[in-house]
């Protein structure tokens, strides 16, 4: 029966990642905008500085399992944009301090 468990997880796991590569993105600081590719399906998208509304950041708290700690905590920002869309980028992206910056200097 764990073993069927163990697959069943493992294969849910699978699918969830799959489905996850439809946003994955590559984020670029341009001079006066950002470039944003989806790495799937090759798409790209600019988003100027001027069509920024806001960035809010905020604090993801740590995340515990039966094992104990997974993470320590991280943060997260949501960009807005005036067409009410938003776009949310994290430190996983090796850039993220640079477009926080750049989009906080610029609007």
């Amino acid at each position: 029966m764990m073993i069927l468990e163990s697959i069943l997880f493992l294969a849910l796991s699978l699918f969830i990642h799959i489905l996850k590569l439809r946003t994955v993105n590559e984020i670029i600081v341009l001079e006066d905008g950002l470039q944003k590719t989806t790495l799937l399906s090759g798409k790209v998208e600019f988003i100027p500085f001027s069509s920024i509304v806001n960035i809010q950041t905020k604090r993801i708290s740590a995340s515990y399992s039966k094992g104990g700690q997974i993470t320590t905590g991280y943060f997260e920002s949501t960009i807005l944009l005036e067409n009410g869309t938003e776009l949310c980028i994290d430190p996983d992206y090796d850039n993220y301090l640079e477009i926080v910056v750049a989009v906080r200097h610029h609007i």
